[in-house]
This record gives C-alpha cells, structure tokens and sequence, in this order.
C-alpha cells in the first residue's frame, strides 16, 4: 500500500507532499503551519490541536518534538536513532548584482522543488559547492559573491569560504559568553564573529560543539512525570526548561507544555520520556 502524505492550510484547500517519508512530511507542515493527514487519517493540526496532543500523536507514529537549544524551536526527529539519516536538500540560485556575479546556495532539511538536490550528508553537500564553484562559467569573488546557508533544526547556519573549501563534514562551533545567548555554527564564519567580537567587546570564548555531553536528560526534552508531584498532573507532558547542575544532583525546571505557566524542580528520579500507548 502507498503511503501518501497530504497537507492542509486555512483557505488554500489540500495538497499531496512530494514525500514518503513522514519525518519530511512533518517538518513541512509544521513550517507553513498546517494540517497533516496520511490518506484521510489525521496525524497532527498546528493550528487546530494543542502542543501536547500533537505530541503524543507524533509520539504514536514515532516521531520525537523537541526544543532544539541551538534554535530554540520546536523541532522533530524519529524516535529511533537508527531512522534520521538526515538527508539535505540544496537550491542553487545563480544572478548579477549590479556586474557581479552572485552565486546561492541553501540547504534544507526537507525537499521544497523537485529541482532541489539531495544529499545525504553535509560533507556531501559541501563537495557539491565545490565543484559548482570549480565549473562555472562565471568569476567568483569567493568572500563576497558565494552564499551558503542552511536552514536547520539547529537555526540558520551560515558558511563561510573555509567551511565548505575543506573536505569532510563541517566543523561546528558554539561561540559563548556569560549572560549572552550562545551562538551555533559552523566553525570558520563563527571564527570570524568571534575575532570581531573578542576585538571590540571581549569576554567570549569559541568551543568545538563536540564537546558538549548529553545527559540523561537535556533541556528541550518533553518529559512526564514518574511520581506525584503537588501541583502538576502525572498524566501530563512538561519541557525541560533548565537544568541546574550546581549541586550533587541535577535539578530540572519542567513547564507545562502548552501554556509554560505551570511549573515545578523535580530531580531526575521523578521525571521520564514519555511512552508511547499501547
């Protein structure tokens, strides 16, 4: 049986995705905020279902919402490892500018045009550009003329000329700094922020992305609740909205998932991802 994935919006009727794939499905539903049906079933509403009903029915179908910390939006991934291959899907956009000659580049995480071309890593993606660079008919100022940018769950990722010269999988960086929000991306376009802003404001520190351990539980996580905790219903879905990590023990912050308003700090024993129904 073919499976057939259909989006619907508010006054634009409904259309068939170009996927078979339902992680695909999801986050191109998710970013024009529609409907998601496979054949007549509904499998999840953006506008018309709470967070956490569409939650557990993601859960159902075995996908995974998170809050990405690179980002910090909602985001989605299978719930086995083994499935998020995570493939990308490059637009390539080439124009003058004024006698200059342009050339774009723009990564996704789903297909958008049947144009798009696929790859199944960045390492790929980034040989791609290299040989579109090497053979085209046109001169490239590489600094000024060539775009490269992903759109992400991680957020909008730039790349600078050394990031995607160099063979193998992009490096990626998080640049830091006390009461800043971190910056993520990859490693030679975050060097050259880093330089910029360590030269005028100093304080800020570039760490390899690498080196940065999940725990057992992170913040972005959907939880529920193991024990009772006063105030808080056992049968509902929280986010981790913090972690403080100063004690012996980790204590998380969990929020309600829908309206963020109720909250509790609960240690780890208390809290657990949530099962799927049987």
């Amino acid at each position: 049986m073919t499976t057939t994935f259909k989006m619907a919006r508010s006054y634009e009727g409904t259309r068939i995705l170009g996927t078979k794939d339902l992680l695909t499905a999801v986050k191109t539903v998710c970013n024009q905020e529609g409907d998601l049906y496979e054949g007549n079933r509904l499998i999840m509403s953006c506008m018309g279902l709470s967070r956490s009903e569409n939650t557990r029915r993601l859960l159902e179908h075995g996908i995974t919402s998170y809050v990405n910390q690179n980002s910090h939006c909602w985001s989605y991934r299978y719930t086995d490892p083994s499935k998020n291959l995570g493939n990308y899907y490059v637009t390539e956009q080439h124009y003058p500018w004024y006698g200059d000659n342009k050339l774009d580049f723009t990564i996704k995480e789903y297909r958008e045009s049947e144009e798009d071309h696929m790859f199944s890593s960045l390492a790929s993606v980034m040989e791609f550009i290299r040989n579109r660079v090497a053979t085209s008919p046109f001169p490239y100022n590489v600094e000024e003329d060539i775009y490269v940018k992903l759109y992400g769950a991680d957020g909008l990722i730039y790349f600078a000329p050394g990031d995607w010269q160099t063979e193998g999988e992009p490096e990626m960086y998080i640049l830091v700094k006390d009461d800043h929000k971190p910056e993520y991306g990859a490693k030679q376009y975050l060097q050259k922020r880093y330089e910029l802003l360590q030269r005028r404001f100093g304080g800020y520190e570039l760490i390899p992305a690498s080196a940065q351990v999940r725990g057992l539980f992170e913040a972005g996580d959907v939880v529920t609740l193991e024990h009772f905790v006063e105030g808080l219903q056992q049968n509902e879905l929280y986010l981790i909205d913090e972690i403080n990590s100063t004690g012996e023990q980790p204590v998380y912050t969990i929020r309600d998932l829908d309206d963020y308003e109720v909250f509790a700090e609960v240690p780890a024993e208390m809290i657990s991802v949530p099962k799927v129904a049987a």
